[in-house]
């Protein structure tokens, strides 16, 4: 069924399912759904929806074991670890949320003529009792299984150790990104998932996975975005990393979380590398410079991208949009020189990158030689430089006719 009103909150299965269903019968799992009939309209008409998940040939992370058998409902879960060494780009793990909510409350136009004849605190408690009945709606529908799992699940909000849905939802959603309501404001069409599995993971100011809304699949991709030694902690980020230690540490204070990762255990190293990478990263105006002035050397643009991918990597921050911004300059750089080898070595691991952050069909023209070889910058820099070099002859050559 598609007929609702355009802004109409639904309950759905996605992808549907029969009723006998379970998690034997189909181990990809689904998502019991509360969104607007506009955008259960915009998944069932993507043409390519829905595609099985794509998952490694091995399983590549475990639960960890957990340490106390009565935790707090605020602890930290015992997180995800690597089975084995892991590459930056590799597939771990995809799936399918159980539950995919507005990120933020929202208020049905059924409401709009009563909350005006209201005052501020019996509105706000109105409000608040018909999201609530939404939720356990949408949440009803859920299997007894998954319903057990999901109350497992860390709850910030939780008062006097009992946990409510809204407080699982906002300590583990994920955003799903591509799947916003057009028309309201800020954050306030999109939407949040809950993964039995993924939402396990804990926080690192030093993130070693990142994760991709796949919505032909309607599942979480996650990879890691640089090398993971085995055993390691598989972690995500619930915050900008790169904003300075105290600005992070006010922030996660909203989770209830103290990060204890090596940077936020050397905060003023940290916070130096921070301003390093904001002063130190060349912009699009020194690469035309540098196109441009040939009396600059032909690495220099290189050199000071490697110097700052290496900060990065120190402070373990390749998930960042500083480290895309390096490994393209580069890129660009070897393409100016007419090294199509080299441009492509480092093309493809900007390829990767893509992937981790984008998904897979980001990342797919990067092993393409043409993408370099037919590049508008393809020897830029080398023609300039035989410009530079052609003209100082002819000026050399014209002075010695004059004497």
């Amino acid at each position: 069924m598609l007929e609702y009103e355009p802004h109409e909150l639904i309950c759905t299965t996605q992808p549907a399912q029969l009723t006998n269903v379970t998690r034997e019968t189909n181990p990809d799992g689904w998502a019991e759904c509360l969104i607007t009939g506009l955008m259960k309209q915009k998944i069932l008409q993507n043409p390519s929806f829905p595609q099985p998940l794509a998952q490694p040939a091995r399983v590549k992370y475990r639960v960890g074991k957990e340490t106390k058998s009565k935790a707090p409902a605020t602890q930290p879960l015992p997180g995800l670890y690597a089975r084995s060494e892991l590459s930056m780009g590799d597939l771990i793990l995809s799936e399918r949320p159980v539950l995919v909510v507005p990120a933020m409350m929202r208020v049905g136009e059924i409401f709009s003529q009563t909350l005006s004849t209201l005052s501020a605190h019996e509105q706000r408690d109105l409000v608040m009792n018909q999201w609530q009945k939404s939720l356990e709606t949408v949440f009803g529908r859920l299997s007894e299984e998954d319903q057990a799992k999901f109350w497992e699940l860390r709850d910030i909000r939780a008062n006097d150790g009992k946990k409510s849905i809204n407080g699982i939802v906002k300590t583990n959603g994920f955003e799903i990104v591509g799947l916003a309501d057009p028309g309201l404001e800020d954050k306030d069409g999109a939407y949040t998932g809950v993964c039995l599995v993924l939402s396990q993971m804990n926080h690192s100011c030093r993130p070693n996975v990142e994760r991709y809304w796949d919505m032909a699949s309607f599942s979480m991709q996650l990879r890691a975005s640089r090398k993971i030694a085995r055993n390691e902690e598989l972690t995500v980020t619930f915050i900008n990393p790169l904003e300075p230690y105290a600005v992070r540490q006010k922030q996660l204070s909203l989770f209830d979380i103290k990060c204890s990762c090596p940077t936020c255990k050397n905060p003023k190293i940290g916070d130096m590398r921070r301003k390093q990478f904001l002063k130190g990263i060349p912009t699009s105006d020194d690469f035309a410079d540098w196109i441009r002035d040939v009396t600059l050397p032909s690495d220099h643009i290189i050199k000071r991208a490697l110097v700052q991918i290496t900060l990065l990597e120190d402070d373990g921050l390749e998930n960042s949009t500083y480290y895309q911004d390096c490994l393209t300059q580069i890129m660009l750089c070897y393409v100016a020189l007419g090294d199509a080898q080299k441009a492509m070595r480092w093309g493809k691991k900007l390829g990767i990158w893509e992937v981790c952050k984008f998904g897979p069909e980001s990342g797919k023209d990067y092993g393409r030689m043409e993408r370099y070889t037919k590049h508008q910058l393809w020897k830029l820099r080398v023609n300039a430089e035989n410009n530079h070099k052609a003209t100082a002859y002819a000026m050399k050559k014209a002075m010695g006719n004059k004497k």
